[in-house]
C-alpha cells in the first residue's frame, strides 16, 4: 500500500506538468490580445502602450521562454500577477481554493446524503410505483443542467417574493453559520445532477449483487432483509460507487466555475471565468493547475479507500 500510495504520489507532478502546458498552449492561441485588452480603448491607438505590457508580461518572448519563466515560479508557489489586475495571483487564489474546497465538499455530502438512499430504495423496490417514481428524478437530475436550475433559482424568489439567494458573501472568520448558510444553496444545485447520476449507479450496481448466490443464501439462513440489503448488497456494490463520487467531485470543481458566478461566490470557479473573459492567461493556468491537483489527490484517496472498503484488494 505505502509503495502504491508513493508511486501515485510521483505521478501528480507529472499530470499536473502535462495539464499546465496544455493549458498553456490552449490559452495562447485564443484570439485576441491581452495587452490591449488590459489597456481598453487606449491600447487601440497606441502600439507603444502595447508593447510595454506586452514586454512587462513577457509575450515578447518565445514560447518555450515563456512557459519556463513561469513554471519555475510556479513550482516554488509563485503564479506571478494577474494580466488584467496587476495583483498577485497566489494570495487571491489562495483564499478563493478554501471556498471552492469548502462548496465541493458540501456538494458531496448532499449528494451522498440524496443520491445513496434514492438508488438503495429503487434498487430494493425494483419494478414498482416508487421505483419509477425515483428513476424518473434520476433522469430530471441528468437531463436539467445545473446552471439553469441556479439561474432559475436566483431569478424566481427575486420576481416572486423579493428576494435573492445571491448575497453579499460573508467569510468564515467574520460568521461561520451565515458563512455556510450562503453555501448550502449552491451546494445542492451542484448536488441535484451529481446525486442523480449516483442514484442510478447505486441502483443498478445493487439490482446486479440482489441477484447473486451469496444473497439467496443469506436469506436462505434467515437473515433479516435490512441486514440482507446493508451488509451483504450495500457494501458489495460500494466499489462503483466510490468510483463515481470520486469522478463526480472533479465534474463539481468543474461545474463551480458558472454556479460561483450565478450566487457571487468568490471561489476559483468565478476567478476562473473572469479570468477567461479578461483573457487572463496567468490567472486561468494558476487556477486549472491547482484544480488538477486538486482533483488528482481525490483520486488518490478513493483508489486508497478500495483496500479499505474490501480487503481482496491488494496493491
Amino acid at each position: 500500500m505505502r509503495t502504491y500510495i508513493l508511486r501515485r504520489l510521483i505521478l501528480v507532478p507529472f499530470i499536473v506538468f502535462v495539464v499546465s502546458v496544455i493549458t498553456f498552449m490552449f490559452v495562447r492561441i485564443l484570439p485576441g490580445d491581452v495587452a490591449v485588452t488590459r489597456l481598453g480603448a487606449a491600447g487601440q491607438n497606441c502600439d507603444t502602450c502595447v508593447q510595454k505590457v506586452r514586454e512587462s508580461l513577457n509575450l515578447d518572448k518565445p514560447y518555450p521562454e515563456q512557459y519556463w519563466l513561469w513554471f519555475k515560479d510556479a513550482i516554488r508557489g509563485d503564479f506571478g500577477l494577474s494580466a488584467s489586475s496587476t495583483q498577485e495571483i497566489t494570495p487571491e487564489l489562495r483564499e478563493r481554493a478554501a471556498v471552492t474546497l469548502q462548496l465541493g465538499a458540501i456538494t458531496i455530502l448532499f449528494t451522498v446524503l440524496i443520491g445513496v438512499p434514492i438508488g438503495v430504495i429503487s434498487a430494493v423496490k425494483s419494478g414498482r410505483a416508487t421505483d419509477y417514481f425515483l428513476r424518473f428524478f434520476s433522469i430530471l437530475g441528468l437531463s436539467v443542467p445545473n446552471f439553469w436550475t441556479a439561474t432559475l433559482v436566483v431569478i424566481l424568489p427575486s420576481y416572486w417574493w423579493q428576494w435573492t439567494p445571491a448575497q453579499k458573501f460573508t467569510t468564515i472568520s467574520e460568521d461561520p453559520v451565515k458563512h455556510f448558510v450562503l453555501l448550502v444553496l449552491p451546494a445542492l444545485v451542484l448536488a441535484l445532477t451529481a446525486s442523480a447520476y449516483v442514484a442510478r449507479i447505486t441502483r443498478s450496481s445493487m439490482l446486479e449483487a440482489l441477484t447473486s448466490d451469496h444473497v439467496r443464501t443469506a436469506r436462505a439462513k434467515g437473515l433479516r432483509e435490512s441486514r440482507v440489503v446493508f451488509d451483504h448488497v450495500f457494501r458489495n456494490s460500494l466499489i462503483p460507487l466510490l468510483t463515481v463520487i470520486g469522478l463526480q467531485a472533479g465534474l463539481i470543481l468543474g461545474g463551480s466555475i458558472i454556479i460561483e458566478d450565478i450566487f457571487s461566490i468568490p471561489g476559483m470557479g468565478q476567478m476562473a471565468g473572469r479570468a477567461v473573459f479578461d483573457r487572463d492567461f496567468m490567472t486561468v493556468q494558476a487556477v486549472t493547475v491547482v484544480i488538477a491537483a486538486v482533483f488528482m489527490f481525490i483520486t488518490l484517496i478513493v483508489d486508497v479507500t478500495y483496500a479499505w472498503v474490501d480487503p481482496r484488494i491488494r496493491y
